[in-house]
């Protein structure tokens, strides 16, 4: 069965997707990787991410009915695509075990200090499987309802925060050099290029004209208020911003508007518990759609025990803490971005520019070959 979801939905997808790596550890490793200007590498990358996003939906404009993988086998053939394929299985695999970690490092920090990892994955794992299981429809509608709430829960965590501040509070932006600049983009790109699961269900999205229009004004939106939350991090914290590693829970915690310092607030917590569910929904689907086309069949109840019998071995055995994993990024992961950020976007480029071969042609090549 193709299920199809709307555009409306793939934004939703889309909103979420910008948030999920994005608001516990990333703004510390920031500063900490480029203290003066942490908020210019965050402006960088969300830009790069925003010409990605671009760039995919110009390719589903001209490419409706077809997935990133059909149109690597059509050029380079299967094997390559199958090779493609198995790396990015790999990364949505280690991006579910990483927003894992975040998760528990966030829930001993603000919760309980011996929160016990398996209590997580009791909670986890049902919801997301449970997501999966019910088919992309099924979650597609989950997360849109959902999403009102976590936007109205931004605004509120936002809210509870210091809202002004000046340029001398914020620090001279532009301290560091350029090549300080641009190492400290290369070595995070693995907390961006979330957007590439649009190629992967790409097939699955339904086309509209206006498509683009309703997409980036959701992640126009939700991107204004994530600066904002960093803006504020980066004036709260000032020099010692490095040491608060849950982000958005420092923010709603420790600041002198609520008077009440170290309150646990129920709504970040709330807010971030439901984007960890809903992205780790997201990068399972994805993970679960390369599967089917690695092994040439879709089974919905294989890719599932496959896939979550590699992220329990991953996070119980491999990447047991957040510092294992954030170590294995900056040294390997960051090699990625040849893929994720040069080789894609190149591939795809050359299919808009040189390609002049009918989409629905493809199509009925892709039914024939089927």
């Amino acid at each position: 069965m193709n299920e199809q979801i709307s555009v409306r939905q793939t934004a939703c997808f889309c909103a979420i997707s910008l948030l999920a790596l994005k608001l516990i550890t990333l703004p510390s490793i920031l500063v900490q990787m480029s203290t003066s200007s942490a908020i210019i590498v965050a402006l960088i990358m969300f830009a790069l991410d925003l010409l990605l996003l671009f760039l995919f939906l110009k390719i589903k404009e001209k490419y409706p009915a077809l997935s990133l993988y059909e149109l690597i086998k059509k050029v380079f053939g299967s094997i390559v695509a199958k090779i493609i394929y198995i790396i990015l299985f790999g990364l949505f695999i280690l991006k579910i075990v990483m927003l894992n970690n975040e998760a528990i490092s966030y829930m001993k920090d603000i919760v309980d200090e011996d929160f016990k990892v398996l209590v997580y994955f009791m909670t986890f794992l049902p919801v997301v499987i449970s997501m999966v299981y019910f088919g992309l429809k099924s979650a597609a509608r989950t997360i849109e309802f959902g999403f009102v709430f976590i936007f109205i829960g931004l605004i509120f965590c936002l809210f509870l925060s210091e809202i002004t501040f000046t340029y001398g509070e914020m620090g001279p932006i532009f301290k560091e050099n350029f090549s300080n600049i641009f190492n400290a983009c290369k070595d995070v790109g693995f907390w961006f290029s979330d957007f590439l699961f649009v190629t992967i269900l790409s097939d699955k999205i339904k086309y509209q004209k206006n498509m683009k229009k309703i997409i980036f004004a959701y992640v126009g939106l939700t991107l204004i208020i994530l600066i904002a939350l960093y803006i504020i991090y980066i004036r709260l914290f000032n020099v010692t911003s490095f040491l608060h590693k849950d982000a958005i829970a420092d923010i709603t915690q420790y600041n002198r508007n609520i008077g009440n310092s170290g309150n646990i607030d129920i709504i970040a917590i709330l807010v971030y518990m439901f984007i960890i569910f809903f992205q780790g929904a997201i990068y399972f689907l994805s993970a679960k759609n390369i599967y089917e086309k690695i092994v040439g069949y879709e089974n919905k109840i294989h890719a599932i025990i496959f896939i979550t019998l590699c992220i329990l071995a991953l996070q119980l055995f491999v990447f047991y803490n957040l510092e294992l994993i954030i170590n294995f990024v900056f040294n390997y992961l960051k090699y990625f971005g040849i893929l994720a950020w040069i080789i894609i976007p190149l591939f795809y480029i050359c299919l808009l520019i040189f390609d002049r071969e009918k989409s629905d042609e493809l199509v009925q090549k892709k039914s024939k070959q089927n």
